[in-house]
């Protein structure tokens, strides 16, 4: 990596003052998220479960269709990004697309959770058309709004504010999916669940365009730069010097395997209370209280990766994560209020890990343009994009497919389903925990940040 020659200061504008965003902007960056999740946090919460319970395919058939929907992501995800960096338009480059895309994403949120009366061969076809409609419209219109981030500020430190935000926005959209969907569900449908859910979909779908319109009208873009069509963005050599960029790569590997712990996690842990603890009228209350701990892991995360910083801060709180997941194994069966406080601590720290993870991103951004002189916010910000349906999706398609190897059945459970379930739990939480830390050990830029955005603005 090179080295700069310059002392480390911190990011001013131009007048020389810090770069500060208002309460409200910060606020609004956050509802982008928290509309987000009323529709991704259905997805990552609830869509396995209903697809096998509700709609009624095999769980190894939603694997196989998590798995192939996503591979299409691989291309979609870039090709977005190049979108992003090369539009020009009156609202800026991201923008436009919160603004033009949310109705569209809210539609077809709710043509995922229908149940038409077709044969099963129709149902999965339908699946396969409409769970890969989502997944496009939502690359559409988050990774734009993700790509805003690095438009909005340089400074390091209000980026981890609007992480902070963003994570507290994404949390609270998934515990409001959360606490509130299956009762939702069972209230609308007068106990009809394949009424239920569109109905519900429906209803959160008119909250997300409404706090979509919060992002697009109070967040500003202040740092992009104009389309050159003299030297346009190439593809390929945008590409070539992402892959090129180290803390991208690292921050690209980190976001994989955090969101394949999600996909994962949220996949399994309806299963696991429901069949291993024996409690399915405290799913609601689990799933509740694990995006509770992250939403403040989210509002607490400023305070810490101040002191700590981003990198270090989250390799800090992953590995005391690691003994948090082993106690929870060994409280199984043990007090329910202990096991309970143990759960939320550790989702806590995954919490501020998420919203490091954001600031992370936004500084390889920085990275990139001080190195290669453009900047390609779109572009590398579809690695986040790609990572949150790739690794959802593969982290619930590996729940789907060890249920199916074990023997899933839900109207007659078995002792190796149960066995499975938890094995994917507490295995498969611990396993990727320790990849995201040597993933982040490294990430370097946390040491010389502040210097490439000091060398940034005398270019400016």
């Amino acid at each position: 990596m090179a080295e700069l020659n310059v002392s480390p200061v911190a990011a001013e504008t131009d007048n020389g003052k810090p770069e500060k965003l208002g309460m409200l902007e910060k606020v609004s960056y956050g509802f982008g998220d928290l509309a987000s999740n009323f529709v991704w946090g259905m997805t990552t919460s609830y869509l396995l479960f209903f697809y096998t319970d509700v709609f009624g395919i095999s769980a190894a058939v939603v694997g196989t269709l998590f798995l192939i929907t996503r591979i299409w992501d691989a291309v979609n995800d870039p090709i977005m990004g190049i979108i992003v960096d090369k539009t020009n338009s009156k609202h800026g480059k991201a923008r436009p697309y919160i603004l033009y895309l949310a109705i569209p994403f809210a539609i077809l949120s709710v043509l995922t959770f229908i149940t038409p009366d077709f044969s099963t061969t129709g149902k999965i076809i339908y699946a396969y058309i409409t769970y890969c409609l989502l997944g496009m419209i939502y690359t559409g219109i988050n990774l734009p709004y993700g790509a805003l981030m690095p438009l909005m500020t340089r400074d390091s430190i209000e980026k981890s504010k609007l992480g902070s935000f963003r994570m507290m926005g994404l949390a609270a959209g998934s515990i409001a999916v959360s606490a509130l969907t299956l009762p939702l569900v069972d209230l609308l449908g007068n106990g009809n669940q394949q009424l239920g859910f569109p109905i519900t979909m429906a209803l959160y779908s008119i909250v997300a365009i409404v706090l979509f319109m919060f992002t697009f009208k109070f967040c500003k873009e202040r740092f992009t730069e104009p389309v050159d069509q003299d030297n346009p963005i190439v593809f390929r050599k945008a590409a070539v010097n992402m892959f090129k960029n180290i803390p991208w790569l690292m921050v690209a590997v980190n976001s994989l395997i955090y969101f394949l712990r999600i996909g994962l996690f949220f996949g399994v842990l309806i299963y696991y209370v429901t069949y291993v603890l024996e409690q399915p009228q405290m799913v609601p209350l689990y799933l509740t209280l694990a995006n509770v701990a992250n939403f403040v892991g989210g509002a607490i995360a400023p305070f810490i990766l101040k002191r700590l910083g981003n990198r270090n801060g989250s390799i800090i709180l992953l590995t005391l994560c690691i003994p948090l997941f082993i106690i929870m194994l060994l409280l199984e069966n043990g007090s329910f209020a202990i096991f309970t406080t143990v759960f939320f601590i550790a989702f806590t720290f995954i919490g501020v890990n998420g919203a490091a993870n954001f600031a992370l991103l936004a500084d390889s951004i920085d990275y990139q343009e001080w190195k290669y002189g453009k900047r390609t916010d779109g572009l590398l910000y579809s690695a986040y994009s790609f990572a949150t349906k790739f690794g959802i999706a593969i982290g619930s398609a590996a729940v789907a497919y060890a249920l199916a190897w074990a023997g899933y059945d839900p109207d007659a459970i078995t002792a190796s389903a149960q066995d499975m379930i938890r094995v994917i739990m507490y295995a498969g939480l611990i396993v990727l925990t320790i990849i995201q830390i040597i993933a982040l050990f490294f990430y370097k830029l946390d040491n010389f940040h502040a210097d490439i955005v000091a060398d940034l603005r005398q270019r400016d």
